[in-house]
């Protein structure tokens, strides 16, 4: 299997690995920094061998980086893109200040979400928002991010977890499969606990403030948010 060096430093721009299996498509390394698609956060982007890496998924015997050319030998170097890499950690942390400010404000869980360059989405239920609802979670969005709240990442177990949340939040441990007790945590500094595997900042000082720029709804009583950053 492949370590996942993201989980622990978000910020590594660069690493050396191993070559566990390769063909001329794709190859599967003992640790890397890229992020495989997923969790609504695409892949990132970059280089192996000053190779391009086209597409990054999971798989069962690790994470497979489809590269442009086929790598020659057995230890690569890997440099992701870190523009691009950057703005979806900020867009992703975006996402949870958001989720976290509708859930405490409207109680309103997030059913969906994909991250993007441009622009974000979310799916809300249930949420029917007025103007004046949009306004204010957008207001305080931008006046939580002022505060600069320290961002954690960390593993814990689910008892852990769950014995320090509100009773509307246990929902979102919920759906995490109950084979998997040591569960990966992203905390808001008074804010927000969630279970996500995404590459995320340190701060919200980092985020910026962000404007809402679509709202449609879903039906069924779902809302989808779209929002960019300034």
């Amino acid at each position: 299997m492949t370590e996942l060096l993201y989980l622990k430093d978000c910020y590594l721009k660069e690493f050396d690995a191993s070559v566990i299996e390769k063909n001329d498509s794709h190859v599967i390394l003992d640790r890397t920094i890229f992020y495989p698609q997923g969790g609504g956060q695409p892949c990132d982007k970059g280089t192996l061998n000053s190779i391009e890496v086209t597409y990054v998924k999971k798989s069962d015997l690790g994470v497979m980086h489809f590269i442009k050319y086929p790598i020659n030998g057995n230890k690569v170097h890997g440099i992701i893109d870190w523009s691009y890499r950057y703005k979806l950690m900020r867009m992703h942390t975006a996402q949870h200040v958001i989720s976290a400010i509708v859930l405490d404000s409207y109680d309103a869980e997030t059913v969906g979400n994909q991250i993007g360059f441009d622009f974000s989405r979310i799916d809300f239920f249930p949420f029917k928002p007025s103007q004046e609802n949009l306004d204010f979670i957008r207001d305080e969005f931008n006046k939580t991010i002022d505060k600069s709240l320290n961002v954690k990442k960390y593993f814990s177990t689910r008892q852990e977890v769950i014995a320090t949340i509100s009773e509307k939040r246990r929902n979102l441990f919920s759906r995490v499969p109950e084979t998997v007790q040591e569960i990966r945590v992203v905390e808001i500094e008074n804010l927000d606990k969630c279970p996500c595997g995404g590459t995320h900042v340190d701060n919200l000082g980092e985020i910026g403030h962000i404007n809402i720029i679509g709202v449609e709804n879903k039906g069924l009583g779902k809302t989808r948010f779209t929002f960019e950053l300034l």
